[in-house]
């Protein structure tokens, strides 16, 4: 994990599930977010944010090399059904996740820089991201953003919806997680966990890298003594009672005064 962003850092990376990143709505949706983020900030090439051609490839075994999730100041996920099934965006969602939480680690407060967007609510889980973007626009919370982009008749929610977006997109980049290197992640195979990252045990040494602290199992710092067995000696030595009577051999029990 490094302070810095690497090459040609994103203002924003938009990940989403959709089967043809040609779709005109999708572009346009990218037209538009971009061109309101130039109006208020003015242009910047260092304000530009990405999306992708093609879906790219799927996350492999092998540490695969700078990608934009890893490097972006803020996610822009387009929540779909798909979205959650996808290999792909579900190991971009976990990469950066794992940004957030290094963010968290670091600063002490939560990242606001994840911007989840309804773009089709078909097939969503009731139970939505906590940081979803919310706005009281009945077409875009009944069916999804989707059904807004170019639609004469919601023009007006659209760009409040928008604007929205624009909002959660400046002020998440204000506290854009740390980038992470190729060599931070390392992806198991496992089915169940595929695209999980984790921290390498690597021996190198990077002074602007800094990793988060780890969860670690208590264990005590010293062994527990061991049992030792009685002497047999007196295990086999009679037992007398307080109140016994002394044999002839034995040395006399001191009784009380009532004896």
């Amino acid at each position: 994990m490094t302070g810095h962003r690497g090459p040609s850092a994103p203002y924003y990376y938009i990940s989403h599930a959709l089967p043809a990143p040609s779709d005109p709505w999708l572009r346009a949706f990218h037209t538009d977010v971009q061109a309101e983020i130039q109006r208020r900030l003015g242009p910047d090439p260092d304000r530009t944010g990405v999306l992708p051609d093609r879906p790219p490839g799927p996350f492999g075994a092998a540490v695969p090399d700078w990608t934009p999730v890893m490097r972006c100041r803020t996610l822009l996920a387009l929540l779909t059904e798909r979205y959650y099934t996808e290999p792909r965006t579900r190991g971009e969602l976990a990469v950066f996740r794992r940004r957030l939480r290094w963010a968290q680690d670091r600063t002490g407060q939560p990242s606001p820089a994840l911007v989840p967007v309804l773009w089709t609510t078909e097939g969503l889980p009731r139970h939505r991201e906590p940081d979803t973007v919310t706005v009281l626009v009945g077409d875009y919370t009944r069916s999804g953003l989707a059904g807004l982009v170019g639609a004469p008749h919601a023009r007006g929610g659209y760009r409040k919806v928008l604007r929205a977006v624009v909002d959660r997109i400046l002020t998440g980049a204000r506290h854009a997680p740390p980038a992470m290197t190729p060599e931070d992640l390392c992806f198991t195979v496992a089915p169940g966990v595929s695209g999980m990252p984790r921290i390498p045990l690597s021996g190198g040494s990077n002074r602007d890298r800094q990793f988060p602290p780890l969860r670690v199992p208590w264990l005590p710092t010293h062994a527990a003594p061991t049992s030792h067995r009685a002497d047999a000696r007196w295990e086999a030595a009679p037992r007398r009672s307080w109140f016994s009577t002394p044999e002839d051999d034995e040395r006399p029990i001191l009784r009380g005064p009532h004896s």
